[in-house]
């Protein structure tokens, strides 16, 4: 099992503080590995299965009724609001990561830090 993984099958999300205090890296490596656990959870697989690569949400198995559940989901955990267009149509995995990354980087568009 991921050590992002609890044994309930929970996922366990970094800090919006520990986002925020993180060099750029860190971020990057904390949120990339949230968001392969919201993922692999929602879809059923293993998070190190999770594409990243550049395929659109619907195409790994995302779909509406997961999408609400994943927006929910990094709402309650980091305080970020993802637009359910974007889990549904034109944001694949990395992108996702993307947009939380500038979400909590200092001077980013995402006004967290």
């Amino acid at each position: 099992m991921s050590p992002s993984l609890m044994s309930s099958g929970a996922v366990v999300a970094p800090t919006p503080e520990r986002l925020v205090r993180a060099d750029a890296d860190e971020r990057v490596r904390l949120l990339e590995r949230y968001v392969r656990a919201e993922l692999g959870r929602v879809l059923g697989i293993a998070p190190d299965l999770v594409d990243t690569t550049g395929r659109a949400m619907g195409c790994l198995g995302i779909g509406s009724i997961s999408a609400i559940e994943l927006q929910l989901r990094m709402r309650a955990a980091l305080g970020v609001d993802v637009h359910l267009r974007h889990l549904l149509t034109d944001r694949s995995a990395q992108a996702l990561i993307d947009f939380l990354v500038e979400e909590f980087t200092p001077d980013g568009v995402g006004g967290r830090a």
